[in-house]
């Protein structure tokens, strides 16, 4: 019983009371309040302009598997699911109470959700999300980069399958005056080799490759444009 004598209101399972409100109210007024997009570049996804995104939830993504909606995402490829609290619930590994205290702290709400972040802790939270952030980008970056070495490579790789064939010597007289462009074609099984790095699925040797090959690859591209006279 109440302290009036009453009996005490009853509510459904997986409804608690935090002061005045249920803790489903504070879940749809921070639902409402905080844009999913918004949380989600905040805490480290680069969310693209079709609204999707490369999901943090399972391995190597390849292409963007995760969608955000305006008020849930959703990941084709895991499965992931859910809302703005959930969904920084999972990037940060913290339940989902805390989820919403977090997200009441750093968009300042104003909702009495227990304790709030002191200043030492949102500075620490704001570091992480730039880390995360950052993270994000170079994945970008890096899949971007491979498929731009895939494109200049799979291109010379034509090209010198092209000269080979143009320019094979056809006579043995012939040998004493090899064309340039069928000596540069002796490069093709390397390029190739160069090529199964780049489809293999060790993500290892890809970033081993790129280090080590950056250069070689942006001179290529500098080769083939100056070659534009060659058709694909």
């Amino acid at each position: 019983a109440d302290a009036a004598g009453g009996k005490r209101k009853r509510y459904p399972q997986g409804m608690r009371l935090i002061g005045r409100w249920l803790l489903t109210d504070i879940f749809a007024e921070i639902k409402n309040r905080v844009p999913l997009r918004q949380a989600a570049e905040d805490y480290g996804i680069q969310v693209e302009r079709n609204s999707k995104a490369h999901c943090p939830f399972h391995g190597e993504d390849k292409h963007p598997s995760m969608k955000l909606y305006p008020d849930r995402f959703m990941c084709f490829t895991c499965n992931e699911h859910g809302d703005v609290i959930t969904l920084v619930a999972k990037l940060l590994g913290i339940p989902l109470l805390d989820a919403a205290k977090e997200l009441n702290d750093r968009y300042a709400l104003g909702l009495t959700i227990g304790r709030a972040s002191n200043a030492a802790e949102r500075q620490k939270q704001r570091e992480e999300a730039q880390q995360r952030r950052q993270k994000q980008e170079l994945k970008q970056a890096f899949r971007e980069w491979k498929t731009y070495a895939w494109e200049v490579l799979s291109r010379y790789y034509r090209l010198l399958n092209h000269w080979r064939e143009q320019y094979a010597p056809r006579s043995p007289s012939d040998l004493d005056t090899l064309s340039p462009n069928y000596l540069e074609s002796m490069k093709q099984d390397y390029i190739g080799y160069c090529l199964d790095i780049l489809d293999c699925d060790q993500e290892q040797a890809k970033i081993h490759f790129y280090i080590s090959h950056w250069n070689e690859v942006n001179a290529i591209a500098k080769r083939l444009h100056q070659l534009r006279d060659f058709d694909d």
